[in-house]
């Protein structure tokens, strides 16, 4: 990643001590881009709180339903070999980083953040991936659609719920209370895991459900 880049997203951080460093993940066996604390125990002020939570560097995290359904796709690579896949919400790009991995043919991502396609980016250069980046509102044929906790305001996100409706095969991972309401679900999969780093509540392990469409085949 150029250094211009780097700083960008080092700046947008927004909290005292905070870095940026490679972590490998043994769970999904990838690196990724991920924040870090000098002390997680953090004391701030009401404002820093403020700015902290509404500008989230949520691109800056491994989160649990992306450590889920990425360690879903290590174990079955046969889910997206050979096929073209659009990891929605990137963040980070870990699912769609795991899905290049795996085998996918092609993988595009897509976020309203430009600092997470940025991160999306070096995230694949470190795991020597090549991901393509979606233009706004361009969404290209796919086969798959991968997405990992975006459904914290499903109301909001018709963008999601149209591809939902017109991609073939898709999988979801979502704590059992968030799932979608419009499509009839089947569950593939339950993972325990937690949200890299761990700040605050983030280190709690929480139960993610991978669900495919239940017209699908278990393994798609």
């Amino acid at each position: 990643m150029p250094t211009g880049n780097l700083l960008r997203l080092q700046q947008a951080l927004k909290l005292p001590g905070a870095s940026l460093q490679t972590q490998y993940l043994p769970d999904a066996e990838l690196n990724l881009l991920l924040l870090q604390l000098q002390d997680t125990q953090l004391q701030l002020d009401a404002g820093q709180i403020a700015d902290f939570w509404q500008q989230l560097p949520y691109w800056a995290f491994a989160w649990a339903g992306g450590r889920a359904l990425a360690q879903w796709l290590r174990h079955n690579p046969q889910a997206v070999r050979g096929k073209r896949v659009l990891d929605f919400g990137c963040g980070s790009a870990l699912v769609g980083i795991a899905a290049a991995r795996a085998g996918a043919r092609e993988v595009w991502v897509a976020d309203l953040d430009p600092n997470a396609m940025l991160a999306a980016q070096h995230n694949a250069a470190l795991n020597h991936v090549t991901l393509h980046p979606v233009t706004a509102g361009q969404w290209p044929e796919v086969d798959v659609l991968l997405a990992s906790d975006v459904l914290y305001d499903i109301s909001s996100s018709t963008d999601l719920r149209t591809l939902m409706l017109t991609i073939p095969h898709w999988l979801l991972a979502e704590s059992r209370y968030k799932k979608p309401d419009f499509v009839v679900l089947q569950c593939l999969a339950t993972n325990t895991t937690s949200t890299l780093p761990a700040i605050g509540d983030f280190d709690e392990a929480v139960p993610v459900e991978i669900y495919c469409r239940a017209t699908d085949s278990p393994l798609l």
